[in-house]
Formats: structure tokens, sequence, C-alpha cells
């Protein structure tokens, strides 16, 4: 089952994502059913449903898929154990970590830390090979980095993904997505609990957060001379100077200026939905959105194209900047 779904998504040529679950192709009928039509979906279609069906207390089974394969490929992605804490899959998840990573719940650092060796393990399989090692290292700890905010803020809500597929017309052609989504405050509620900046709506919201160095967990966070300790301490034996920390980032959100800096750099696309608005960066041009349906929270999906990856070369300006970083 595992691998007919993954040749069904190999051999599609319509990809519906986040923007199309945003657009109502989810539809939850007067019945409460949320109804799956026809198409394939990759990851960010997939995050954004689980999340959706946690936070509004719905089940795997008030699900209707349009046929047969679409509920098989659901299953071999754990969305039932994602949605409700139950697997009926009965095979071995064999291309897990390889040519996919399963829906899993960041509600615990072990799932946190699951998710992201999965992740991660997706990567290095398809883009080790095109001998990128810098861009593996950073895609690698984006994910980290995103992962672990989402599980410091969003708790219980957040969920990830990630898949890779080839072209139907060039088998050594590959795409890989990575996404997820959380059902918390959202950006411009964020910003208006931490009072850290003044901002007029979502989009200016968004704006603001993906720029980088901008964070509104930096409010929320240690101070420098704060003094570091063991996450999984019983009992502080600092008080008042020590504080523990779960990882070098601090939960600072700063995940989001360095996706948007590879996406850029290599030529990717990016969705991310926060409130009414999507932010949207498609061949290099950077675009705003409102969809259908908002987003009560964070969801984003970026794609890599593996050609377009391979034919990075660094500009005159970044080979200026990495000759002034090593001179700081």
């Amino acid at each position: 089952a595992e691998y007919g779904c993954l040749y069904i998504l190999k051999n599609c040529r319509i990809m519906n994502g986040l923007l199309a679950f945003l657009n109502y192709h989810s539809v939850v009928g007067e019945n409460g059913r949320v109804n799956i039509g026809s198409g394939h979906k990759v990851p960010g279609y997939w995050a954004a449903l689980a999340a959706y069906c946690r936070a509004n207390e719905i089940s795997y089974s008030d699900i209707d898929f349009a046929n047969e394969k679409l509920e098989s490929y659901s299953s071999a992605i754990a969305l039932e154990h994602a949605i409700s804490g139950k697997d009926g899959y009965s095979y071995e998840r064999k291309n897990s970590g390889r040519n996919y990573s399963e829906l899993v719940v960041l509600d615990n650092q072990d799932n946190t830390d699951k998710a992201t060796r999965a992740i991660n393990s997706c990567i290095r399989d398809i883009f080790e090979q095109n001998s990128l090692p810098d861009f593996v290292n950073d895609l690698c700890d984006v994910v980290g980095d995103l992962h672990d905010n989402v599980w410091s803020h969003g708790k219980s809500t957040g969920l990830s993904m990630a898949q890779k597929w080839s072209s139907y017309k060039d088998s050594e052609h590959q795409f890989f997505e990575f996404a997820l989504a959380d059902c918390g405050l959202g950006f411009f509620n964020e910003l208006k609990r931490t009072n850290i900046i003044k901002v007029a709506d979502d989009k200016e919201a968004i704006e603001w957060c993906v720029q980088e160095g901008n964070s509104s967990k930096k409010k929320d966070s240690i101070r420098d001379w704060d003094q570091r300790l063991p996450q999984d301490i019983m009992n502080n034996p600092m008080l008042n100077i020590g504080r523990p920390v779960m990882s070098e980032n601090n939960h600072m959100g700063l995940g989001l200026a360095k996706l948007l800096n590879l996406v850029n750099n290599y030529d990717g696309q990016l969705w991310l939905a926060s409130g009414s608005d999507v932010l949207i960066i498609n061949n290099g041009e950077k675009s705003f959105y409102s969809p259908v349906r908002g987003w009560k929270g964070l969801a984003l999906a970026c794609r890599f194209d593996t050609k377009k990856v391979n034919n990075y070369k660094k500009s005159d300006d970044e080979d200026i900047t990495s000759l002034i970083h090593l001179l700081e």
C-alpha cells in the first residue's frame, strides 16, 4: 500500500497543497463531516488538515475521501494517528525517513525530535547525492528550529510532515516539500500579546516576523546572563539566576528568516499563512494572497526542486558577505 501510494504521487501532475486547503478544497458539510476531494495532496495540505481537525475536535472517522487510494495514502502518512491517536495502518513504513516522513504531532520533546530526525533524513537522502552540504545542513537546521518553536509555543496543535516525489516527465528530477501547521495565536495576535511592535493587520505581522532579527519570542526568552540548566531538571538550585533552556535558539522563532533565505537563494517556493493572509514566494517573486479560509495560527509549506537547487550559484554579493563574516 505504501509503495502504491508513492507511485500515485510520482505520476500525478496536479498537486493540491496549502492554498488548496485554505480555499475550501476540504469542505465541512452540514453534518460536520469533512469531504476530501479528488486529486493528490502534498504535505502543506495534510499538515493543515490534521491541525484543523485536531483543533476542531473532528475525528478521522468524520472524514470522507473521494476514493480508496486517497484514503490509503492518508493511512500511510499516519493521518489517523495524528488526528485520533490510533494507527490503523497494518504495514511497516519502510520508506519513512527516506521518501517521506509521516505526520507527527509536536506535543512533546520526544515526538518533536522524532519528526526532526525523519524529515532531516529525507533531506539528506534527496540532496546529499547532489553534493550540496551547505544547503543540506542549513535546511536541516531550519527544520529543527521551526519544530522547536512550534513545540515551545504551539504545543499539542502543532504537526509536521515531509514528502519527496519525482517529476512525471523525468524520474531524476525530484521535488521535496516540508510543511508544518499549528492552531496557536498566529503572528498578529502574538505581537499584540507581547506588545513588542504595533502592526495594523495580519499582512504587516507576517512581514515583520519573517525579517531577520525580528521575533516576538525575544520578550519571553531568557536573559543573556541567565545560567543555562538542563531542560529535564527536577529542581532549580539557582532560582532567580538559572532557567531551563531546551535549545540554543531559546525558542525565539528565528527559523523563518533562515527559511526565507534558503527559498530565495535556491529558488524554492514558500506558502506561509497566518490569519487572513498568505505570503507566497514563487520564481523569486514575493506576493500576498487572501484565501477563502483564513488560518488561526501558523501554517507553512516550502518546496525545493532538485534541478533548481543544483543550478544555484553564489552571487558576488554573497561572496563578499562570506568574506566579511570571516573577518568579524
